[in-house]
């Protein structure tokens, strides 16, 4: 079986690292798998990129298509040209597509291509993606779907109609950290007495920053000894953060610790409890899970995947506003016992659930069946 995935980025962010992680493992599983994606278009990126990725865990990639998500007719005309050749020359199976754009972009290469491979797709967006006419249009001419929640394969199912036996929930993936870690609550100015709750994410309006500031606040009424720590950055910062801190007059409480590298799991391990409201751009909640891994209990939001990943009195505590959150901080930071057995839980869903062999296994069993039942009518 020869498959050839499609990622229309160049940029480490959003699902970038698990579509490579997954690429990695089902290459190691004995899968004859090509990952394409953007070049880089610069000459010098400091930090971390697809293809630097791709180059270090020696995954096979190609840069020979142009996969551009911005509005260029050349370039598009030019993956319309060249993808459907490639994948005959290449004797493709399976075109695995994990954006919108190369979803469209495989889709319209094979439109007439009596002989063409089967088109798989990855949802993940983390509340599905939208229901509109071009979607649904792409997903009639898709073989198989894939997502990584169930809560999200069912809303893929019902808003195209799309035939249950064709689409597969696949465990999301997660590389255990296992190396060292320091408390930092020092660095942070945080007190060995006082509690920390942490946050991680791009700190962008949408992600449900106003419940957790919220929630805090209600929280410091009662607890005195708690800082939260938001470790993340954007642009939209002022409006995100630093606006309604001052509004709430939580600046002395809050820590903004900015964008983390070479001690983020130092960081990681330095909370006493997490939140997350919003699942990000990956569309798997991976600083959630990587949090979890750690063996720290989590808080989060009943929207999306969320509720799926942590499991409601036994890993951590599902809300649906800053009064319950604030409730269940509460409960969390003044039992010593519940955040040991909560985070022993969170870890133990972690190692036993979350890990890419599992994944690949799973969706290689899927192309499998997938190829057996052919293309769609």
């Amino acid at each position: 079986m020869r498959c050839l995935h499609l990622f229309s980025d160049w940029k480490w962010t959003g699902p970038a690292e698990p579509v490579v992680s997954l690429c990695e493992e089902l290459a190691r599983q004995g899968l004859d798998v090509t990952l394409a994606y953007r070049k880089t278009p610069l000459d010098e990126f400091p930090e971390r990129t697809v293809g630097k990725e791709v180059e270090r865990r020696r995954v096979k990639g190609f840069e020979g298509f142009r996969l551009s998500r911005y509005f260029s007719l050349k370039d598009w005309l030019f993956d319309f040209r060249t993808l459907g050749g490639y994948v005959r020359q290449q004797r493709i199976d399976i075109v695995h597509t994990h954006l919108s754009h190369d979803h469209s972009t495989a889709v319209v290469s094979l439109l007439f291509r009596g002989d063409a491979p089967l088109v798989i797709r990855t949802d993940h967006k983390r509340d599905g993606l939208e229901k509109n006419w071009t979607m649904a249009r792409l997903f009639a001419r898709t073989d198989g779907v894939a997502a990584y929640a169930e809560r999200i394969r069912q809303a893929d199912i019902h808003n195209f109609r799309y035939p249950e036996e064709r689409t597969v929930m696949l465990p999301p993936g997660l590389r255990m950290y296992s190396g060292p870690t320091a408390d930092l609550r020092k660095d942070l100015g945080i007190e060995p007495d006082e509690k920390v709750v942490g946050v991680i994410g791009r700190l962008k309006p949408d992600r449900g920053y106003d419940v957790i500031l919220k929630g805090f606040k209600l929280l410091r009424e009662h607890v005195a000894k708690v800082k939260l720590v938001i470790v993340g950055r954007s642009s939209q910062i002022e409006e995100s953060i630093k606006k309604p801190l001052a509004a709430l007059g939580l600046e002395k409480d809050v820590i903004l610790a900015g964008y983390r590298t070479d001690d983020y799991f130092s960081m990681i391990s330095t909370f006493d409890l997490f939140l997350m409201m919003r699942a990000g751009s990956d569309g798997t909640a991976r600083a959630l899970r990587e949090v979890m891994g750690m063996g720290r209990p989590a808080i989060v939001s009943d929207r999306g995947m969320l509720p799926e990943l942590v499991k409601d009195g036994v890993s951590g505590y599902v809300v649906s506003d800053e009064h319950k959150l604030a409730d269940r901080m509460a409960r969390v930071l003044s039992d010593e016992g519940l955040r040991a057995r909560l985070g022993e839980a969170a870890r133990k869903i972690a190692v036993e659930e979350w890990n890419y062999e599992t994944q690949a296994k799973k969706l290689i069993n899927f192309y499998e069946k997938i190829l057996a039942m052919g293309k769609r009518k």
